[in-house]
């Protein structure tokens, strides 16, 4: 119940009306005074944070004397939040069209917190074309699964490395398959990511508010971002004792000639 009460609150409702809601898909239907028992909400507020579900249209109440309430069903409750969020999507793409924008944006977009940084670095995997790089670890991946298994059945590329295990469903994978709790012992987690080579993503990949990373489409940040991917593969298949030619081949942007001129180097 405390992930849904969260997501909930992730939708606009306070804490005490998500533990109301909470409670009454566990007993229903329920008077105030049970509910305010259930959740140790005071008495005194218990009644208008009901009336507020009731206004929001995620309870309903019968009878009088005393009053009981009962809850808009799960799937109900779905359908009316998709819709209502579908609604202000429209209301808001309509309004950016009565609006003159300037077309001048800064090089590098701050991404703070590790929530941010995940839904970020999805919807990049998602708007994905052709190609997908990305240094990270396992957590990272694991939180990215679906997206890059949707990408890679569109016919997208993704050449991963890292130092923890990963799932070689995604892509080509690069492992050294170290353990990830004890890789954290002696390093904190980070993330390269690289998309069709005109979108880079680099920074911390810790789970906590302060995580910052930074996301820009300058090219010279692209190749360095490559170019450490690059070198950790390369030193990989030297110590693990794979040929790592194809990994980097689908990493550069014009692989033919970019080798043989890093061969005759």
């Amino acid at each position: 119940m405390k992930k849904i009460q969260d997501i909930l609150i992730d939708f606009g409702l306070t804490s005490n009306a998500a533990k109301a809601y909470t409670a009454l898909l566990k007993k229903n239907p329920s008077t105030g005074y049970e509910i305010s028992t259930q959740t140790d909400i005071p008495r005194s507020a218990i009644y208008n944070v009901l009336n507020k579900l009731v206004a929001l249209g995620f309870a309903n109440s019968v009878g009088e004397s005393p009053k009981k309430y009962l809850p808009l069903p799960p799937s109900a409750l779905l359908e009316y939040l998709s819709q209502s969020h579908k609604d202000k999507l429209n209301n808001l793409e309509d309004a950016f069209k009565n609006v003159e924008i300037e077309d001048k944006f800064t090089d590098f977009w701050h991404l703070h917190g590790y929530r941010n940084i995940m839904l970020k670095m999805k919807e990049l995997i998602n708007n994905a074309n052709k190609k997908i790089i990305i240094s990270g670890w396992k957590r990272e991946f694991s939180e990215c699964k679906k997206q890059l298994m949707s990408a890679k059945k569109r016919g997208v590329r993704c050449t991963i490395f890292s130092f923890t295990e990963v799932d070689e469903k995604l892509g080509k994978v690069v492992s050294y398959k170290l353990d990830e709790d004890e890789l954290r012992k002696i390093w904190t987690p980070k993330i390269i990511m690289v998309v069709d080579h005109s979108h880079t993503l680099m920074g911390s990949a810790q789970s906590v508010e302060q995580s910052k990373a930074i996301l820009t489409q300058n090219k010279a940040i692209s190749e360095i971002a490559m170019n450490h991917i690059i070198l950790d593969i390369t030193l990989a298949g030297q110590r693990l004792g794979f040929d790592s030619t194809k990994y980097v081949k689908d990493i550069m942007r014009n692989p033919a000639e970019d080798l043989q001129s890093l061969l005759r180097s």
